[in-house]
Parts: structure tokens; sequence; C-alpha cells
């Protein structure tokens, strides 16, 4: 009997501290997420957002931090960023608890464009949309400075990354569906579609900022692995976009040359 007693007492004193810690991990873990979903910040359309009005939730919350200068320009940029009807209420008090967070984590919706002296000078969109990429006018990989420093007076657009549908009919616009590339004047003017039913892999302006070189993908059907990666140049003054096809083809010649 008292051996039983022991050995029971060895295994509790296994089993139970191992039932304690799973419980802490769970419970923080469970905090964890609430303070920082794993879901990309989305805005709510089609039948959730009308579902959301006759539950009379809140719709959405938007956030953002300080302006950005724009480069080559006295003008500057406030990026808007969004939660859904869900993730707001709970973001703002949490807030408190979790300390500030950066709201270039969550969704962008639209573009404020300030002049120097911070006055609103237009906005960058009429319509919900998701912006899930803003070119940094300070990156060198696009707009960056000589390398003696001077400023690139050639620099004349922004560009960005937009989607206006819900192309993955999951009830929120957000990163998951498809974007194209688009381009605006430095003070978010003449916003213009570059690329229609393209996954844009990369770009970047080239040829005194007049171009825009850009690798891609065509939106299909196609599994990643058997959906060639294409190259196309993009003409700013021209708004037109040609494919390089003669590289397309170069590239299919050496593909074919594995095969023998």
């Amino acid at each position: 009997m008292d051996r039983f007693i022991k050995i029971l007492a060895i295994i509790n004193g296994i089993v139970i501290p191992i039932f304690v810690v799973f419980f802490i991990y769970s419970y923080y873990a469970s905090r964890s997420n609430d303070y920082y979903p794993s879901e990309p910040e989305s805005i709510v359309v089609g039948d959730e957002l009308e579902k959301a009005k006759r539950d009379s939730l809140v719709l959405q919350g938007i956030s953002y931090e300080e302006p950005m200068r724009i480069y080559n320009s006295t003008n500057m940029f406030l990026a808007i960023s969004a939660l859904t009807y869900q993730q707001a209420k709970a973001a703002w008090s949490d807030r408190d608890s979790a300390g500030d967070y950066d709201p270039g984590n969550f969704n962008y919706v639209n573009i404020l464009f300030l002049n120097k002296d911070y006055e609103p000078i237009g906005k960058l969109l009429d319509r919900k949309a998701s912006i899930s990429e803003i070119s940094d006018p300070g990156s060198p990989v696009h707009f960056g400075l000589n390398s003696d420093g001077v400023v690139d007076t050639t620099v004349k657009n922004i560009a960005y990354r937009i989607g206006f549908e819900d192309t993955n009919k999951d009830g929120r616009l957000n990163s998951g569906d498809d974007h194209d590339l688009y381009i605006s004047d430095l003070d978010g003017k003449h916003l213009t579609r570059v690329t229609a039913n393209k996954h844009v892999i990369q770009y970047y302006f080239i040829n005194s900022n007049k171009e825009i070189f850009i690798r891609y993908q065509e939106r299909n059907e196609l599994r990643a692995e058997y959906n060639p990666v294409k190259f196309g140049l993009y003409n700013i003054s021209t708004g037109i976009f040609k494919e390089l096809k003669n590289v397309e083809k170069g590239l299919i010649e050496i593909e074919k040359q594995l095969a023998k």
C-alpha cells in the first residue's frame, strides 16, 4: 500500500506541473491572439457588411500615424489604415493594456495628401479599396537620392498596389484579393492603372523615371510552378504597357535545352 501511494505521488508530481504549464501557455497564447490577430486586416464588404448593419455593429475603424514627406515635393501623405467592425472596438480597448501599435500592420484604405502647411489638398481614392503597398518616396529602390546626394528631379510619380474587388469572395477586401499596379502624380492626382490581370512580383522605375520595368505572372488557374514569369515595360507618358516578348522567347529556348 505504501508503495502504491509513493507511485501515485510521483505520477501526480509529474502530471500536475505539466498540466499547469499547459494551462498557463494556452491562456497567454489566446491573449496574444486577441492583441495581434493573425488574419490580415480587412474592409468589410458584401453580405458581411449588410449583416453588420442589421446587427448595429461598429462597421469600420481607422488608424493612422504622422504624415510622410514626399520625395521631390513639398507635399506629404497620410496613409489611412482600416480595422474591421469586429477588430476596431477590440483594438482600441486593448491599446492601453497592450501598448501602442503600428497602424502599418493594418490594411491601408486611402491616402490623404497635404501641402507644406499641413492643409489637405486631396485624397487618392473615392471608393473602398485595399492598398497593400505604397512605394516609399525615400526608398532607393524607387525614388532614392543620386550618389552625390542631389535630389532626383525626374521623380514625378508614386506607385501603389491597389485592389477594388473582393476577388476571393470571403466578404473582406484585403491583401488576399487581387491587386493591380497604379501610379499617381506626387500630389495624388491623375491616378492611373498600370497593370490588369497580372500578378506583379517586382517593379522599379527606369530611364530617368519615364518608364517602369515590371516582373509579373499572368493571373490564371495555372499552378505557380507552371505559370512563367514575364517582363514588361510601362511608358508613363503614353500609358502603353509593352510585353518583352523577345526576352520571353529567349527564356523558352533555354528551357527547351533542358529537355534535350
